[in-house]
Protein backbone atom coordinates (compact mmCIF):
# COMPACT_ATOMS: atom_id res chain seq x y z
CA UNK A 1 0.00 0.00 0.00
CA UNK A 2 1.47 3.49 -1.07
CA UNK A 3 0.80 6.10 1.89
CA UNK A 4 0.81 9.65 0.91
CA UNK A 5 1.09 12.86 2.88
CA UNK A 6 0.35 16.04 1.12
CA UNK A 7 1.77 19.12 2.80
CA UNK A 8 1.92 22.89 2.25
CA UNK A 9 4.14 24.61 4.83
CA UNK A 10 5.16 21.59 6.62
CA UNK A 11 1.77 20.99 7.85
CA UNK A 12 -0.25 17.83 6.52
CA UNK A 13 -3.28 18.59 4.51
CA UNK A 14 -4.23 15.09 4.21
CA UNK A 15 -2.91 11.46 4.57
CA UNK A 16 -3.84 9.20 1.30
CA UNK A 17 -3.89 5.20 1.74
CA UNK A 18 -4.21 3.97 -1.64
CA UNK A 19 -3.28 0.59 -3.59
CA UNK A 20 -4.46 2.07 -6.70
CA UNK A 21 -2.04 1.41 -10.12
CA UNK A 22 -2.19 5.00 -11.16
CA UNK A 23 -2.61 8.18 -8.84
CA UNK A 24 -3.33 11.46 -10.66
CA UNK A 25 -1.96 14.50 -9.37
CA UNK A 26 -3.10 18.28 -10.19
CA UNK A 27 -5.48 21.17 -9.59
CA UNK A 28 -8.79 19.65 -11.66
CA UNK A 29 -11.19 17.94 -9.11
CA UNK A 30 -10.80 14.44 -11.13
CA UNK A 31 -7.67 13.85 -10.72
CA UNK A 32 -6.88 11.57 -6.85
CA UNK A 33 -5.14 14.33 -5.43
CA UNK A 34 -6.51 17.41 -6.39
CA UNK A 35 -4.30 20.72 -5.27
CA UNK A 36 -5.99 23.28 -5.38
CA UNK A 37 -3.24 26.12 -6.64
CA UNK A 38 -2.64 28.16 -9.60
CA UNK A 39 0.98 27.29 -9.84
CA UNK A 40 -0.26 23.31 -10.25
CA UNK A 41 -1.75 22.51 -13.77
CA UNK A 42 -5.02 20.77 -13.89
CA UNK A 43 -3.45 17.61 -15.01
CA UNK A 44 0.04 17.86 -13.48
CA UNK A 45 1.70 14.75 -12.41
CA UNK A 46 0.54 10.99 -11.94
CA UNK A 47 2.56 8.17 -9.72
CA UNK A 48 2.56 4.52 -11.20
CA UNK A 49 2.79 0.76 -9.91
CA UNK A 50 4.77 -1.35 -12.09
CA UNK A 51 6.07 -4.60 -10.91
CA UNK A 52 5.98 -3.34 -6.74
CA UNK A 53 7.60 -0.30 -7.57
CA UNK A 54 6.25 2.93 -7.60
CA UNK A 55 7.33 5.55 -10.44
CA UNK A 56 6.66 9.41 -10.30
CA UNK A 57 5.64 11.21 -13.41
CA UNK A 58 5.67 14.37 -15.20
CA UNK A 59 2.17 15.22 -17.51
CA UNK A 60 4.27 17.89 -19.31
CA UNK A 61 3.08 20.21 -16.35
CA UNK A 62 3.98 24.33 -16.74
CA UNK A 63 6.14 24.68 -13.59
CA UNK A 64 7.15 20.90 -13.19
CA UNK A 65 7.67 18.32 -10.71
CA UNK A 66 10.61 18.00 -8.38
CA UNK A 67 11.50 14.75 -6.46
CA UNK A 68 13.92 15.61 -3.44
CA UNK A 69 14.36 18.82 -5.09
CA UNK A 70 15.68 17.75 -8.37
CA UNK A 71 12.86 18.75 -11.65
CA UNK A 72 11.96 14.77 -13.09
CA UNK A 73 10.09 13.85 -15.97
CA UNK A 74 9.58 10.25 -14.94
CA UNK A 75 11.94 8.78 -11.58
CA UNK A 76 11.27 5.80 -9.29
CA UNK A 77 10.06 6.57 -6.06
CA UNK A 78 11.41 5.32 -2.68
CA UNK A 79 10.61 5.20 0.74
CA UNK A 80 10.33 9.11 2.37
CA UNK A 81 10.66 10.70 -1.08
CA UNK A 82 9.72 14.57 -1.43
CA UNK A 83 7.57 15.44 -4.42
CA UNK A 84 7.24 19.28 -4.84
CA UNK A 85 4.26 20.59 -6.82
CA UNK A 86 3.90 23.94 -6.68
CA UNK A 87 4.00 24.89 -3.15
CA UNK A 88 3.07 22.14 -2.32
CA UNK A 89 5.11 18.64 -0.92
CA UNK A 90 3.84 14.89 -1.41
CA UNK A 91 5.89 12.33 0.58
CA UNK A 92 5.53 8.93 -0.34
CA UNK A 93 5.50 5.77 2.41
CA UNK A 94 5.80 2.77 0.83
CA UNK A 95 7.23 0.82 3.63
CA UNK A 96 3.93 1.47 6.31
CA UNK A 97 2.35 -1.81 4.88
CA UNK A 98 5.92 -4.09 5.24
CA UNK A 99 6.10 -2.61 8.50
CA UNK A 100 2.68 -3.39 10.29
CA UNK A 101 2.96 -7.03 8.39
CA UNK A 102 6.24 -7.56 9.78
CA UNK A 103 6.92 -9.14 12.98
CA UNK A 104 5.97 -6.97 15.61
CA UNK A 105 9.09 -7.14 17.93
CA UNK A 106 11.41 -5.88 14.64
CA UNK A 107 11.45 -2.50 13.83
CA UNK A 108 13.86 -1.50 11.18
CA UNK A 109 16.01 -4.69 11.78
CA UNK A 110 15.85 -3.50 15.65
CA UNK A 111 14.33 -5.78 18.70
CA UNK A 112 11.61 -3.83 20.44
CA UNK A 113 11.78 -5.62 24.15
CA UNK A 114 8.56 -5.77 26.75
CA UNK A 115 9.97 -5.16 30.15
CA UNK A 116 8.97 -8.59 30.56
CA UNK A 117 10.94 -9.89 27.71
CA UNK A 118 14.16 -7.74 28.53
CA UNK A 119 14.11 -9.84 31.92
CA UNK A 120 13.60 -13.17 30.12
CA UNK A 121 16.37 -12.23 28.03
CA UNK A 122 18.66 -11.29 31.49
CA UNK A 123 18.11 -14.33 33.10
CA UNK A 124 19.18 -16.35 30.39
CA UNK A 125 22.46 -14.65 30.11
CA UNK A 126 23.06 -15.16 33.88
CA UNK A 127 22.26 -18.93 33.45
CA UNK A 128 24.92 -18.95 30.52
CA UNK A 129 27.67 -16.94 32.11
CA UNK A 130 26.78 -19.32 35.74
CA UNK A 131 27.02 -22.45 33.61
CA UNK A 132 30.95 -21.75 32.74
Amino acid sequence: MLTIELKFNNAVLKTIETEKEVITIGRNVKNDIQIDNLSVSKQHAKIVKNQGKYFLEDLNSTNGTYLNEKKVSKEKLTNNDTITIGKHTLVAILEKQKLENSDPEMINDTMMLTTEKHKQMLEKQKKVKSKK
